[in-house]
């Protein structure tokens, strides 16, 4: 296996606000190899941009890192000095945010905001930067570029301007991105155009890729290994095939079964997961998804269970896994359906 560029050791981290403490990442750990895309899946609040921004260290009051270590390319994010976290920011690390429409600065052309990110960490001179910034805009698919990196944002469509987005995170050729919904709110044409321009970026660049998202199907597409979260953990972790083909937790299961699926000569219903996520002001003792598991036993609500080794390089939190457990039938469903 390639080297590690990146290690997420049981980190930890919580927004203290005046109604107590809302614990959004509660020990999450994962690796990043090099040239490795990872996909970070699950519904929404489930700690999937903090742990994003937790790696950027953007986490900003009442926000803290409470716990854990961060390791980028063997030194310790959450040691690095102001200077040394401004440096690595956008040039080693970089990352594409949610929305195109508002990460632009409206009253900057989009080439200034390119040029600028090259003078300050490639040095270039501005005419040289300027050229970088059109060849970067050519790169991500841009017509004209000649004439498009004297446009401000508002003169860019909503895919051209992700497209912007991803030129900037890539112009220093970044050795990681982290890319927090990139297709949110674009049509599916021009998602997967996004897609295959990161993927292709990846595979001339040799860039590792943290992809998050709530698309299994964007996942399935694009990723060599996936980490499902929920309630601030780690659910599940595995190799693509591993987890599409030997699902092993319950929550899984229900983000499978809710997966439009094209089905010839039969109709078929999407089966939704009910209930809602936790209140992490309050998290659960036991399992996060207990309550919403068609599966839940009693020590589901009193214990949190541990990691289990369905197979090498695939892990499941189910205490369903255990040797002392019922049989795990898959075809039950794996989320409570009254």
């Amino acid at each position: 296996m390639a080297d590690k560029i990146l290690e997420m050791k049981n980190v930890k981290t919580s927004f203290f606000t005046h109604l107590g403490e809302v614990q959004a990442v509660r020990g999450v750990s994962f690796d990043v190899h090099k040239g490795e895309t990872i996909g970070i899946v699950g519904e929404s609040g489930s700690g999937k941009s903090v742990t994003a921004k937790s790696i950027m260290r953007l986490i900003e009051h009442p926000g803290k890192i409470k716990e854990g270590e961060i390791i980028f390319k063997g030194e310790s994010v959450l040691d690095y000095s102001k200077d040394k976290l401004t440096s690595v920011r956008g040039n080693e690390i970089a990352m594409i945010f949610q929305d195109p429409m508002t990460s632009l600065n409206p009253v900057f052309k989009v080439g200034d905001q390119i040029i600028e990110v090259l003078r300050k960490h490639r040095k270039l001179n501005k005419a040289d930067a300027k050229k970088e910034a059109i060849e970067m805009l050519r790169l991500v698919g841009i017509p004209s570029p000649e004439k498009r990196v004297d446009n401000y944002p508002h003169e860019f469509s909503g895919g051209m301007r992700q497209r912007a987005m991803i030129a900037i995170a890539l112009s220093c050729q970044p050795d990681l991105l982290i890319a927090d919904e990139p297709t949110t709110a674009l049509d599916v044409t021009i998602q997967a155009q996004i897609l295959d321009l990161m993927n292709n970026l990846s595979d001339k660049l040799g860039t590792s890729i943290v992809l998050i998202t709530h698309d299994l199907g964007v996942v399935a597409e694009t990723c060599s290994k996936v980490v499902v979260m929920y309630g601030g953990l780690v659910m599940e972790e595995g190799s693509v095939e591993q987890i599409f083909k030997n699902p092993s937790n319950p929550y899984t299961l229900g983000l499978m079964k809710s997966i439009p699926k094209v089905e010839s000569g039969e109709k078929s219903r999407l089966i939704p997961i009910e209930g809602s996520p936790p209140d992490l002001l309050k998290p659960p003792t036991g399992c996060p998804f207990c309550a919403r598991c068609s599966y839940a036993m009693n020590i589901c609500n009193e214990e949190l269970p541990p990691y289990f080794n369905v197979e090498e390089g695939h892990r499941s939190m189910c205490w369903m896994l255990h040797e002392n457990a019922p049989g795990f039938d898959k075809n039950k469903g794996g989320a409570t359906n009254e």
